[in-house]
């Protein structure tokens, strides 16, 4: 009680005798007084040129930054516009108005070379910005390949985002939920031309404003915009060959006038691709040792169209509404082809051939209805959504297995071919309201509520081809469920400004109940909980160096069909299965950051998890299958330290160096399934941008990544390197790329799992060495004053 005391007392003499004085402020342009969003407002000691503090504008143009230096001066940059530089200014008034005007840059200079001015990383409050630009990892890149070159960020063998070796990430763009997920999150990504992404914010800790789940942090991918209302758009066109050739077409309109914002936009996009996949599984026993060699090829061909639509209307200066829309169609013909050959003590004696056709029909609308209110002086914040998402998914497969010996290659029993049919309607229903409100310069509350309501059908039916070639529904392996679920959710956050220090300590609470209900079985899994998720964070901005520890406790629940007691039926070897029983998993997340100089970054990260939910291999040594599903294996941890640089080499020449070693542990108390191993992860990249005259501009890119041990599997590394080309006409206008992705063929997934006697061997392979030609056209200057779009992220990780 008596440090408390002494802690309360200290703050408040800082308070009260601390030479602090508010910089506020707005950014405009100088030729139509256009408010400037996103511009970096930084401010520097008169005395010694060193940085002190920095601030972005938000979408009115608005700024703040609280310092105590006696002199100071202020830059301000913003891509496209003359970097402005103002007088030196002394701290005579308690509160300073400073707004600046900015002249467009009408010098058609390349972007590599404005990049230069600016930091590669900066820290403000619960956020690391990457300037993408600044890095050039976007460059030659799409938006999951540009993702994948940040700092502890890998793709997994399914191309998921991982940071930090855990794929439970949530991906948010301008500050809002993506709305997709899986396979439709990473279309969308790879549709998005890494050139266009601005910079990307990592919340490793998120507050106690954000969904509670999502163990790994958010990422949110923040766009460029350009300066003036009126038309704006951009046209794109790309083609691409690894495997098998790709095709990408956009369009993208804008609409600004002082009162309406619109957008629109239409995308049509083509692949055929691939994904090679070898399992090599053991068993070994007393008197036998049976070998399961498995390659299988898929083959897709999609087809993906989407279209977009959202207004936004300004009531008054204070008050904006709007709504939004994004509707989406998936297509996909699906081919896999398969070969499982067995072994008996090393005796080669049967093999069978897969083959699968897989046509795929995916339907995705969501929608918002947003209400936003902020005073003038924005000490008053109010933001209100309503957001629907429907999902209809159909998919329709059928898999013939045929079963050979291997001296004679006849049958040794008869074929077998299985109709596999998965119909599926999600809906989603969520409301939110957040509140900020600044009481003084130095103390500032936030708080608001969310809930959301989910309803999911979920049917698999399987049918077995009888002798009379009729398909007879497998009773035993299908199912229908019905799951029901409602989440009530509240937070609070204080944050507190003292001299150099800044605090923030929050609290959320959430309410869940569900209701799994099997139609088919005639069973209910059902279950209510409450759970408390405190947040802490304290930064220190310390003339050149900026330090930050932060916490907080995050929860990541089942995804919705893990826990249907239901049969994916894979191969003849290999099906899933979901688990009723299954429960959260919850993390306490620790993060300590120094960056000096806003250029060179050093976390210092902990991460300790407790029911962690974990991947199962169990293989049946009578009928040779292998079942897959989750259970909650025990606790985890993970520990390391990750290092990020850059350096001016030469005026033409700028690099970007980061690193990261990670100590991770799996314990797992279940029953048969038992183990307690750790390893050591590390991973290192190159990412190097050139500009070679002018209008020119090139990247090098390259990574190597190796995981350790954790729970029963051991990781092989990865490595490779990419290349990209750049030329802009037209005043940056027409813009050409060539890249080549990953020319070594080495970016693959490589695993090993034992458990017991059974050892299995993964390598999973997609396409590689990737040549992709894309132009883009931009039109206009409009700026994009993007429309809120639905926030359902949390419900949409889980599909």
């Amino acid at each position: 009680m008596k440090t408390v005391l002494i802690l309360f007392l200290v703050f408040n003499i800082n308070f009260l005798f601390a030479q602090e004085t508010k910089l506020t402020g707005t950014i405009a342009a100088k030729n139509n007084k256009e408010k400037l969003a996103f511009a970096t407002v930084s401010v520097f000691n008169a005395q010694n040129n060193s940085f002190l503090k920095f601030a972005t504008t938000d979408e009115k143009g608005h700024y703040e930054i609280l310092l105590n230096t006696p002199s100071f001066y202020i830059q301000v940059e913003l891509l496209g516009y003359k970097t402005f530089k103002s007088e030196i200014n002394t701290a005579k008034k308690a509160i300073q108005n400073q707004d600046f005007y900015l002249e467009e840059d009408s010098v058609a200079l390349n972007e590599v070379v404005i990049m230069q001015n600016k930091s590669a990383i900066k820290l403000s409050k619960d956020k690391m910005i990457v300037d993408v630009e600044k890095a050039g990892l976007g460059i030659g890149n799409d938006g999951l390949e540009t993702l994948a070159k940040l700092p502890g960020v890998r793709l997994d063998k399914d191309e998921n985002v991982v940071f930090r070796g855990n794929a439970n990430l949530q991906i948010m763009i301008d500050g809002k939920p993506s709305l997709l997920t899986g396979e439709e999150l990473k279309q969308y990504l790879k549709t998005m031309d890494g050139t266009n992404i601005k910079t990307v914010e990592i919340i490793a800790n998120p507050s106690a404003k954000y969904d509670a789940s999502g163990s790994a942090g958010i990422f949110n991918i923040v766009l460029k915009k350009s300066a003036a209302t009126g038309l704006t758009g951009n046209v794109k066109t790309s083609i691409g060959y690894a495997e098998f050739i790709k095709n990408y077409n956009g369009i993208n309109l804008y609409n600004n006038t002082d009162k309406w914002n619109l957008k629109f936009g239409l995308n049509y996009n083509y692949s055929e691709s691939a994904n090679h996949r070898t399992i090599e599984q053991t068993v070994v026993n007393p008197f036998l040792t049976t070998v399961l060699k498995q390659k299988n090829d898929w083959l897709p061909i999609s087809n993906s169209y989407s279209g977009n639509f959202g207004a936004a209307h300004k009531l008054n200066t204070n008050a904006t509404i709007g709504a939004s829309a994004n509707y989406s169609v998936y297509k996909s013909d699906e081919l896999t082809n398969g070969r499982t050959e067995e072994f008996d003590n090393s005796i080669y004696n049967r093999y069978t051939i897969l083959k699968t056709q897989n046509e795929i029909l995916n339907n995705t609308l969501t929608s918002t209805v947003f209400y936003n209110f902020a005073t003038d002086s924005l000490d008053t914040k109010l933001d209100a959504q309503i957001n629907y998402a429907n999902y209809q998914n159909e998919s329709d497969r059928i898999t013939s297995n045929s079963y050979f010996r291997a001296i004679t290659n006849d049958n040794y029993k008869n074929n077998e071919f299985v109709k596999y049919q998965n119909p599926t309607n999600f809906n989603i229903l969520s409301a939110k309201v957040d509140f900020e409100k600044k009481i003084n310069k130095a103390f500032s509350i936030e708080t608001g509520s969310k809930y959301s309501y989910v309803n999911n059908d979920y049917t698999i039916v399987l049918q077995d081809q009888n002798a009379q070639g009729d398909y007879v529904v497998n009773t035993n392996r299908s199912n229908r469920l019905i799951y029901k679920e409602s989440i009530l959710s509240g937070y609070g956050i204080a944050n507190f400004t003292t001299g150099k220090l800044e605090f923030q300590a929050g609290l959320r609470a959430e309410y869940i109940n569900y209701n799994a209900t099997s139609v088919t079985s005639n069973t209910k899994n059902k279950d209510q909980y409450s759970s408390l998720f405190p947040s802490f964070s304290i930064n220190a901005n310390l003339e050149s160096n900026q330090f930050k520890f932060s916490y907080s406790r995050r929860i990541q629940r089942p995804r919705y069909l893990y826990l249907n007691p239901y049969y994916e039926y894979i191969d003849t070897y290999n099906v899933s299965v979901g688990n009723p029983n299954l429960t959260p998993q919850f993390t306490d997340a620790f993060e300590l950051v120094w960056i000096n100089k806003q250029k060179t970054s050093v976390s210092l990260f902990a991460n300790f998890s407790t029911d962690e939910m974990y991947q199962i291999i169990d293989y049946n040594k009578d009928t040779k299958i292998t079942t897959l599903y989750y259970d909650n294996i025990g606790s985890s941890k993970s520990i390391g330290l990750s290092y990020n640089t850059s350096w001016t080499l030469k005026k033409w020449w700028e690099a970007q160096v980061s690193s990261e070693v990670s100590f991770g542990q799996a314990k797992s108390d279940l029953e048969g399934y038992k183990f307690d191993n750790s390893g050591i992860s590390y991973t290192a990249g190159i990412n190097q941008s050139f500009t070679l005259a002018k209008d020119w501009s090139a990247t090098w890119n390259s990574f190597y990544s190796k995981n350790g041990d954790y729970g029963n599997t051991s990781f092989k590394p990865s490595y490779d390197m990419s290349f990209g080309m750049r030329k802009d006409f037209l005043n940056n206008k027409l813009r050409l790329n060539l890249s080549a992705q990953n020319v070594l063929k080495k970016s693959q997934w490589i695993q090993t799992t034992k458990q017991d006697n059974v050892t299995t061997n993964w390598v999973n392979r997609w396409e590689t060495r990737k040549v992709t030609v894309s132009l883009t056209y931009s039109f206009g200057s409009a700026k994009k004053k993007e429309v809120k779009e639905a926030d359902l992220n949390d419900e949409q990780n889980r599909l």
